[in-house]
């Protein structure tokens, strides 16, 4: 097994490294299941290559043994979740690897150097996991060879620039995460609520735009009118009944689901405390 033959830009040519937080969140995950005797957790990277920028959207963790001396990778092991991955997203190929910490591993060489033979011009993603300046930083890697004549001398990582792609779905998730302004998750009411009051922050910003500029107290941008011209074209017109009958029908369907997911989740706690698996499920 190995991954569809993809040629990485070089080193010298203007490449970009960007990962979705879907990947860091992954990467932090396997950090904190890590084994008790583990100082650092490896795996790798998935995604696509497009324009010089190598766009990270998923990510595995592959097990391994290392000492000052050497690295054991578990091959099988990276071998059987790449093949399961690309069942789901034949796109997405190998295009590095990733390791947790503060700085690079003298065994991170032998570690590139397996790569290189998955994927050519592999790249390496260090990820700071224990916040070692206080921030959560994030580097990335290419590797060259430094040569003497015929013989290979040692593996030098150069740094490339790395970023976070996120879209606007991810953006919610993160500014929540960041902000930590809850010790739990918000429960449906709470984050409809939450969801409505910025929705309702937001109408007035743009009420009072509007009215700043038609009593001539701002002055007016194109673009900016355009913008909510357009957003209201979008607004479905609907009379009071219709809209109540809509609201009323998919207020009924949330219930239903809720309610089956309730029940659902009892039988299996119900299951769990009787010592089978064999309960039916309705």
């Amino acid at each position: 097994m190995t991954s569809p033959v993809v040629l990485l830009p070089t080193t010298g040519s203007n490449l970009t490294v960007r990962i979705h937080p879907v990947a860091l969140f992954s990467i932090c995950d396997a950090y904190i299941r890590r084994g008790e005797k583990q100082d650092r957790v490896i795996g790798t990277l998935l995604g696509v290559i497009a324009d010089n920028i190598i766009e990270v959207r998923n990510c595995y963790v592959v097990p391994h043994n290392e000492s000052s001396e050497q690295v054991a990778v578990d091959i099988a092991h990276h071998k059987t979740m790449f093949e399961l991955h690309q069942r789901v997203s034949p796109s997405e190929i190998i295009v590095g690897w990733f390791a947790t910490g503060p700085s690079l591993y003298n065994s991170d060489a032998l570690i590139q150097e397996f790569y290189s033979k998955e994927a050519p011009n592999s790249i390496h993603m260090l990820v700071d996991t224990t916040l070692s300046d206080g921030k959560f930083n994030i580097q990335a890697f290419s590797s060259r060879l430094l040569t003497l004549g015929e013989k290979t001398l040692a593996t030098e990582f150069v740094e490339m620039p790395c970023d976070v792609l996120f879209g606007e779905v991810e953006r919610v998730g993160v500014e929540l995460l960041a902000s930590g302004a809850s010790s739990k998750p918000q429960s449906d009411n709470e984050s409809l609520e939450t969801s409505l009051e910025r929705l309702r922050s937001l109408m007035e910003s743009a009420h009072k735009y509007v009215d700043d500029v038609v009593e001539g107290r701002a002055p007016g941008n194109p673009a900016i009118g355009r913008y909510l011209a357009d957003t209201l074209a979008l607004v479905p017109h609907f009379s009071k009944a219709d809209f109540e009958r809509l609201f009323n029908d998919n207020v009924q369907d949330v219930l239903m689901v809720t309610y089956l997911s309730n029940l659902l989740r009892t039988q299996i706690a119900l299951a769990e405390k009787l010592g089978t698996s064999q309960l039916p499920i309705v």
